[in-house]
């Protein structure tokens, strides 16, 4: 029997709605009762994580290891945080819990070591270049992270705003595609969507324009690993 995935959502809550769609998307399921049992809570009351990283707000941490045991009473076994900022507070939240809490940073790096990529840029949120949430991981395997210069690191930040703003709209995919496309990240083997907005907006872009980038999808690797942690295809 599959085990019961926990997501902790709300981070923000349209990037938890995305993870969840995926996960059911990329389930191997032929009817209703083959795809995994969920408990999901976006819990709207969790602090900015982005505020308290830039040191001008609370910390999320005691909402978040809440969050994370409530899971756990429903029912959760697994559980996963869809939002790369928020694994600032990693190892805080895992030791929390008693079941295994999947590490998305973790997961990005082993599947650019699968692809052979060597450097790899990262679009992601400011506080996740500022703590270098990517670069011990990705150290230890031998690849380099590109970041964005200031003026493409600022529109990459409007765009993560604008989606949790304002939904997912083409034109933030416009400007995702666009940002993308500069300098910074021509050299590059891969580009990150670490920030769980950016899949939310990259969707939006047309197929034959994507195509173009080779793009790492965290949120679509964290889906996948949760789907074979969950069914026993593979070891948590």
């Amino acid at each position: 029997m599959s085990k019961t995935l926990g997501i902790l959502a709300g981070l923000g809550p349209l990037a938890g709605a995305h993870f969840y769609r995926r996960l059911i998307e990329l389930t191997p399921a032929d009817d209703d009762s083959e795809h995994l049992s969920v408990v999901l809570i976006s819990e709207s009351r969790i602090p900015s994580r982005l505020a308290h990283l830039e040191g001008r707000g609370p910390s999320p941490l005691g909402a978040l290891t809440s969050t994370a045991s409530r899971l756990v009473a429903a029912g959760a076994e697994v559980i996963v945080i869809p939002s790369t900022t928020t694994h600032a507070y990693y190892d805080n939240i895992a030791a929390h819990v008693s079941v295994p809490v999947l590490n998305l940073i973790e997961l990005v790096a082993d599947d650019i070591v699968r692809h052979s990529y060597r450097r790899v840029a990262i679009v992601a949120t400011s506080p996740t270049r500022q703590y270098g949430l990517y670069d011990t991981a990705f150290r230890k395997r031998g690849v380099e992270a590109i970041y964005p210069d200031p003026t493409s690191q600022k529109e990459i930040m409007a765009i993560i705003q604008g989606v949790k703003s304002t939904g997912n709209q083409p034109a933030w995919g416009e400007r995702l595609l666009d940002v993308m496309s500069e300098n910074w990240a021509t050299e590059a083997d891969g580009i990150v969507l670490a920030c769980t907005e950016t899949p939310v907006a990259f969707q939006t872009v047309s197929a034959s324009l994507a195509h173009e980038i080779r793009v790492i999808d965290a949120t679509d690797i964290l889906a996948k690993r949760a789907i074979a942690v969950c069914t026993g295809d593979a070891i948590s």
